[in-house]
């Protein structure tokens, strides 16, 4: 199993102590890896035992044990890394460059499918088939994907809101959430704190919260009953939502197929009504005739 995906089913359970020892050890893959469980407790300012039982806590009989996973854990990633280097190195046209962004997303895709429990995914089609509304924040670069999101949701069921800033804000709108809501945080570093203060402002509801967000240990994942961790990683001034979009698709797929007869009548109801207006350009009459 991935150490994310370990450390996704653990993290629950960790204590604050071992939570901090864990974050700055995925914060810092290739110091941490190498040092010993004293070192790495002074690194962090912890004990030495912390780091024990937190490998412990963690399924390991020890220290070593987890080390030897987060090495060979890091020598894959290193071995991805190494061969985008190549690429790096070597990017001198609009070729390069072509090539060496879609390896990265590639990558990104890989590592996501990789990091995510099914069961985690499973609840959050779950929630989504079952809530009473559902509302969905993602702001600055986070709101394309937000918007795929709500858009597509709205195809399958009512109850379907895009909260974003404006005219009156979004807390008018957001203000009577409940148990029976779900609300969806996506966001990826850095996080505008309006996301963050949202999903807050929802768990003090008691409303189911979801979170589409970088790692466990984003400040996201803080507010949320069940966090999908996506890579985002991109070498260039923009991050990478390719992964994130997909994790949006399957999840779209998933609840599709909850409900077929549900889903193809509301599905057909729209393309009635995407006719009767217009909507899309259609060949004209006689053209394309043989």
């Amino acid at each position: 199993m991935p150490f994310d995906s370990l450390l996704s089913e653990k993290k629950n359970h960790l204590t604050t102590a071992q939570q901090r020892a864990m974050k700055y050890i995925t914060e810092n893959y290739e110091d941490a890896v190498f040092l010993t469980a004293s070192s790495l407790s002074r690194r962090i300012g912890v004990s030495e035992a912390t780091i024990v039982r937190l490998a412990q806590a963690l399924g390991f009989h020890g220290y070593r044990g987890m080390q030897r996973m987060l090495r060979e854990d890091f020598q894959d990633r290193l071995s991805t890394d190494a061969r985008l280097e190549q690429t790096v190195k070597h990017a001198k046209t609009d070729e390069d460059i072509l090539v060496k962004v879609v390896q990265e997303d590639i990558r990104n895709l890989t590592q996501t499918l990789e990091s995510i429990p099914i069961k985690t995914f499973r609840r959050a089609v779950a929630e989504m088939a079952t809530a009473r509304r559902i509302f969905v924040i993602g702001l600055k670069g986070s709101h394309s994907t937000a918007l795929v999101l709500a858009r597509y949701l709205s195809f399958l069921r009512e109850g379907i809101y895009l909260l974003k800033p404006g005219y009156g804000d979004i807390w008018d709108s957001f203000h009577e959430v409940d148990a029976k809501d779900l609300v969806v945080g996506i966001s990826f570093p850095r996080y505008p704190q309006i996301t963050v203060d949202a999903l807050a402002y929802a768990n003090d509801q008691g409303a189911k919260v979801g979170a589409i967000t970088d790692s466990l240990f984003s400040p996201l994942a803080d507010h949320a009953h069940w966090v999908l961790p996506v890579r985002h990683q991109l070498d260039s001034f923009i991050e990478s939502y390719t992964a994130a979009v997909s994790l949006i698709n399957a999840l779209l797929t998933a609840l599709s197929v909850q409900n077929p007869p549900e889903t193809l009548k509301a599905l057909k109801k729209r393309e009635s009504l995407w006719k009767e207006k217009g909507i899309y350009w259609t060949t004209p009459a006689g053209k394309g005739e043989v």
